[in-house]
């Protein structure tokens, strides 16, 4: 049989049981609390460290605050023996119970981030005060100081309704495993008031330290959910950081590219200046004297004629040094410029027909002079064998086999001859020069019918040998 004696029990009845029964007791009652005064005590110094490194973290002050009054609440498990009067020890015990749930639910507000909290917190403080006042006058009064604890429901309730609002403002999982530990912790509170005051039995053994191990424990939970979004954000930080990287390396190496491209650009068109004078004041002045020496000197017309067409030659190479940005159009009008006196002179009509044609990127230098020395070639065989009266040039943005490119060709009313195989070592080099600048090379003619010669060169970056 049991009778309550006080805040305790008496049992009577079989040995065995009773021991198994005095040990659960003495677990629960006493050494369970004990271990988590000691844990509290521990986390509660870490924070108040932590709060002194970081102060605007202010939830780690209020928590240290927590664990202190939780660890001088449960110093009644350590202490059998006073130096002073019990009765004020447990009156000082009773009364930090009203600090605690102060302190407790001012974490809690600080915790949600509750609007107003320390405005809340300051008259939360007045009424624990109160609450101390009016239960010290009650015992000095020699009367019971149950009525100062009522002033806890009110207190209780309005700070659990702000804390179920922050919850329905922030849906999070810490956020209701908090508002869980803080509504167990209160419930813990009543039981053990009431335990205290022999209202109620309940389960025996106050249930107090067991809320401030749920508090902490909701707490380190949130705790961890919040260093594991921080790394996850430091990790979406590096991952940008590091496309950054990546993207200001490509852009570096890209210039880099640019600036080394510009230089060898300028390199060579230094070199290309500096070779265009050597051939101008060197080869084609001895050309332009030795022309000259031979018109005073009335040497034979083939010589003369050997000359004109070497300094024409010469012009044309150089012509082809010049920068034409890919426009073949402005290649072929010095051509005609070079070469129609030449034309005239040999009593032929000379017909330019060229249109707008796009641009070829890769029309350097080399690729210039291989079109010229193709054209040359066709303008030099009408001019030796055709016996023509009119040479028509064409140019036209034209497509072969699907891909953009330019159409010149070239096509004399002369007498024209019959192709054979290997017909002419010209038409050879002309089809190398062609082949070189990965174009279409045909040459048609018939006797009595003219020749014609047809030059289609791709838009797309040529694949020269």
């Amino acid at each position: 049989m049991e009778r309550p004696l006080s805040v305790g029990t008496v049992r009577v009845g079989p040995d065995a049981p009773l021991r198994a029964a005095f040990r659960q007791r003495m677990v629960l009652s006493i050494d369970a609390p004990r271990t988590i005064a000691g844990v509290i005590a521990v986390l509660s110094i870490g924070s108040l460290l932590f709060w002194a490194a970081r102060p605007r973290e202010r939830v780690f002050g209020w928590l240290a605050l927590v664990g202190g009054l939780w660890v001088f609440w449960d110093l009644q498990y350590f202490i059998y023996s006073v130096p002073f009067a019990d009765a004020l020890f447990w009156r000082l015990i009773v009364d930090s119970l009203f600090l605690l749930v102060w302190a407790t639910y001012g974490f809690a507000l600080e915790f949600f981030a509750v609007p107003g909290r320390r405005r809340i917190a300051a008259w939360s403080a007045m009424v624990v005060l109160a609450m101390i006042a009016v239960r010290e006058t009650l015992l000095a009064l020699g009367l019971s100081d149950k009525p100062s604890f009522l002033f806890i429901l009110p207190l209780s309730a309005a700070t659990l309704y702000l804390l179920v609002q922050a919850c329905r403002r922030q849906p999070r999982i810490e956020n209701f495993f908090m508002l869980a530990a803080v509504a167990a912790t209160t419930a813990f509170g009543f039981h053990d008031l009431g335990h205290i005051s022999n209202a109620f039995r309940g389960a025996n053994f106050q249930l107090q330290p067991y809320g401030g191990l749920l508090v902490f424990l909701a707490f380190g939970f949130a705790l961890g959910r919040r260093v594991l979004v921080a790394l996850a954000a430091v990790e979406d930080v590096n991952l940008t950081l590091a496309a950054r990287v990546r993207d200001a390396t490509a852009e570096l190496n890209r210039s880099e590219a640019e600036r080394r491209r510009l230089e060898v650009t300028s390199a060579v068109d230094s070199e290309r200046e500096r070779m265009m004078r050597e051939i101008h004041d060197g080869i084609g002045s001895s050309l332009i004297t030795a022309l000259a020496v031979a018109k005073r000197e009335r040497q034979s017309a083939n010589t003369i004629a050997t000359l004109k067409r070497s300094i024409s030659d010469l012009r044309i190479g150089v012509d082809s040094l010049e920068p034409l940005g890919g426009d073949i159009v402005l290649l072929l009008a010095g051509l005609r410029h070079r070469m129609e006196r030449e034309l005239a002179d040999a009593g032929l009509v000379f017909v330019w027909k060229t249109m707008a044609a796009p641009p070829l990127p890769w029309l350097d230098a080399v690729g210039a002079l291989h079109i010229l020395r193709i054209l040359q070639e066709a303008i030099g065989n009408i001019l030796k064998h055709a016996d023509a009266t009119r040479v028509e040039i064409d140019c036209a943005a034209s497509s072969h086999d699907g891909a953009d490119g330019v159409l010149v060709t070239v096509t004399d009313n002369g007498q024209g001859f019959e192709l054979r195989t290997g017909h002419g070592r010209g038409l050879l080099n002309m089809a190398a020069r062609a082949e070189a600048l990965n174009a279409h090379f045909t040459y048609r003619s018939a006797v009595g019918a003219g020749a014609r010669l047809s030059l289609w060169v791709p838009c797309a970056p040529a694949q020269r040998s």
